[in-house]
């Protein structure tokens, strides 16, 4: 499947909002923008598997008929574990990375989340939209990205973990402040 195709097909029964598995996962995903928020990106690493992968495909301009609006062969991101670990040591541990110091405010939120279950046990298809706002020194406006999120969220004898994570943003220009953040 490549990362703009829908997950559709992938997708087993959905998991109703009633369901204690539902509000588990909700509470995964605002756990997990929480850390990032109050800049916990080591602890935030302990949430994803050693199998990950964390893709962000460059958003194209296109009329309908051209197809999806993504570019299957150029990425934001395109990180496995050991990027994402890099990523995560560059803005903790720099302290002259521009782009971390002094620390922007971020909020994410999370919205419209959605749960299937897959064909793989203990794998759940999750989608969902973000909305992260940035601020930064005494501006007194926001910076705002907003996008769609397909993550599979796995159980794992730790807990729930994020094992993939495709960011479909709505804008198709990412500006230098989002070079070392995390959807």
């Amino acid at each position: 499947m490549t990362t703009t195709e829908t997950t559709a097909e992938a997708k087993g029964a959905r998991v109703s909002a009633t369901q204690t598995l539902y509000g588990e996962i909700v509470d995964f995903l605002v756990d997990e923008a929480a850390l990032l928020d109050d800049d916990l990106h080591f602890e935030w690493l302990e949430l994803v598997t050693d199998d990950i992968t964390y893709k962000m495909p460059v958003r194209k301009t296109l009329y309908r008929r051209d197809g999806k609006g993504f570019d299957e062969h150029s990425s934001h991101f395109d990180d496995d574990r050991l990027s994402l670990g890099l990523r995560v040591r560059r803005s903790v541990e720099i302290p002259s990375a521009y782009d971390r110091d002094p620390a922007p405010r971020i909020r994410r939120l999370v919205t419209n989340i959605v749960v299937h279950e897959t064909e793989v046990d203990g794998e759940f298809a999750v989608t969902s939209y973000i909305t992260l706002l940035r601020n930064r020194f005494d501006a007194a406006n926001y910076d705002i990205l907003s996008g769609k999120r397909e993550d599979v969220v796995r159980r794992t004898p730790e807990g729930l973990k994020l094992c993939r994570r495709v960011v479909l943003l709505d804008q198709s220009a990412l500006g230098a402040p989002y070079l070392n953040v995390f959807m």
